[in-house]
């Protein structure tokens, strides 16, 4: 069985029975948050026990890493495709690491902190003008390549 004490964020790991491969986003407590590394698949968010069973390590052995845990490494950037779409952030949820956003369509879209770039999900706050592209996550529409914007519009024809 896995151990939580040896994944850490962007930590590379194996279904067992699938083969298919995730980078570690997120870990939480009753949950981990998965990346595929394929880009046909979606995030996927499984419970920890889940986790432990049936996933595994791929990197764990890999060269020059010494026997402590493993430093964080940085998750591979994916640029989200599609139309950008403007909006305020509605809500943010920290301790849990999402939010909403009100688009200028009014419709509301999650958000997740690794929707974002480095450490601007501490930067944001509600009422915040937002740049996204809105794209299908695991349980829904999702903000992707979330970013601070100007309250005035882009001047782009």
């Amino acid at each position: 069985m896995l151990s939580l004490d040896e994944i850490d964020a962007g930590t590379r790991v194996t279904h067992k029975n699938t083969g298919l491969r995730y980078s570690v986003v997120e870990i939480g407590e009753d949950e981990v948050l998965l990346s595929p590394e394929s880009q046909d698949l979606q995030d996927l968010v499984v419970p920890v026990d889940l986790f432990r069973q049936e996933f595994i390590a791929t990197d764990r052995y890999s060269a020059g890493r010494g026997r402590g845990r493993r430093p964080a490494a940085p998750a591979t950037a994916r640029v989200a495709a599609g139309p950008k779409s403007r909006g305020r952030v509605k809500k943010m949820v920290r301790e849990r690491g999402f939010g909403f956003i009100r688009g200028e369509d009014g419709k509301e879209v999650f958000f997740h902190r690794s929707g974002l770039n480095g450490g601007e999900y501490d930067t944001l706050s509600e009422g915040d003008v937002v740049e996204y592209v809105v794209q299908e996550g695991p349980r829904g529409p999702r903000a992707e390549g979330v970013r601070a914007a100007t309250d005035a519009p882009s001047a782009q024809a």
